[in-house]
């Protein structure tokens, strides 16, 4: 009779084990292949911003990249405008393209890092967050360091250009801002413009428009779904 017992009690034992460890495997099934989905929308929309970055015509031409225009170059560039100076906002948005496409090599490596370090409670917590949620997870992560790492090059192409100099003497030369409104008959304000420096708001246009790129990737290719990852679980 105790032997009867003990028999059942053990095998009862034994399929609640097994039954735990069938579970046990199964979540870390799902916690890897949902980590391996994360990093592959990730790795897919940052090669998308990268292969913009690198294309100077289509960093030029690209709406994001447009829209990641800190306010402060905007308002800058309206100014120039208004005194006629369209070319030098020209001049100044392709020397901001030749800068993006030279800081690739320094923005790769600090982006392939943050993917490779994804763990499955990150992937959880994107997987939570719905669409778009992976590249503002990749920007919190980067975005500083990104720009620490960018910014001395983008401001030397800028000033080696001499772009920056052009684009502080046509806002802030008085003598300058009259003679060419003496010529174009535009009465312009005479605002000094005391802002921080040209590569630092390119350097920001670059950063903020990569995750833009990638944003709008993910956003319109990413599948992150529940149920998307539990039948991909074997």
């Amino acid at each position: 009779m105790n032997y009867t017992i003990c028999s059942k009690i053990s095998l009862l034992f034994v399929f609640i084990v097994s039954f735990q460890f069938a579970n046990c495997q199964k979540k870390s099934s799902y916690n890897l292949v949902l980590l391996h989905s994360v990093k592959k929308i990730l790795t897919a929309s940052t090669d998308q911003s990268f292969s913009v970055l690198k294309d100077t015509g289509s960093f030029l031409i690209n709406n994001s990249l447009e829209e990641a225009l800190p306010d402060e170059l905007k308002q800058i560039n309206s100014k120039l405008e208004s005194l006629g100076l369209t070319g030098l906002v020209e001049k100044e948005k392709q020397n901001i393209g030749k800068a993006a496409q030279e800081v690739v090599p320094l923005i790769k490596p600090i982006i392939n890092s943050a993917i490779k370090e994804i763990k499955p409670l990150d992937a959880a917590k994107i997987l939570a967050g719905g669409k778009g949620a992976a590249t503002q997870y990749l920007k919190k992560k980067t975005e500083a360091k990104l720009i620490a790492a960018i910014q001395p090059k983008v401001e030397n192409e800028m000033n080696s250009s001499g772009i920056s100099t052009l684009i502080n003497t046509a806002l802030n030369d008085q003598r300058l801002q009259n003679a060419i409104a003496l010529l174009t008959g535009n009465n312009s304000s005479s605002n000094t413009y005391t802002s921080k420096s040209i590569g630092e708001y390119a350097t920001r246009q670059i950063v903020n428009g990569f995750f833009k790129v990638a944003e709008d990737y993910e956003i319109k290719n990413s599948d992150l779904t529940q149920d998307r990852i539990k039948s991909l679980v074997k």
